[in-house]
């Protein structure tokens, strides 16, 4: 099951690859997710994520995306080599703050 789970106060982990077949399911989930969240930063633990593509990196982006649009810092922890590599080719370490 491709799953994204609150560790509340902004905290959140996805357990399942970041895929071009697993972003709509993961998707739906931050819609219910995000929202409700108070903090001032959303933090998302990828360490138990094995393969991550173009796919996966877009909804990182889009996630990214919106904890900026609501004046939220946007943290990845636990990133995998394929994913730093994938944020590193793509230019992307500004919207990432990568722990």
């Amino acid at each position: 099951m491709n799953e994204l789970q609150s560790l509340g106060e902004g905290n959140f982990r996805v357990s399942s690859d970041l895929t071009t077949v697993t972003v709509p399911e993961l998707w739906a989930q931050s819609k219910k997710l995000f929202p409700p969240t108070q903090a001032s930063s959303i933090s998302i633990d990828v360490s138990n994520v094995v393969q991550v593509d173009s796919g996966g990196l877009a909804l990182l982006v889009a996630w990214a995306r919106w904890a900026n649009f609501r004046d939220k810092k946007f943290a990845l922890h636990g990133k995998s080599d394929q994913l730093a590599v994938l944020i590193e080719n793509n230019q992307l370490e500004k919207l990432f703050y990568t722990a």
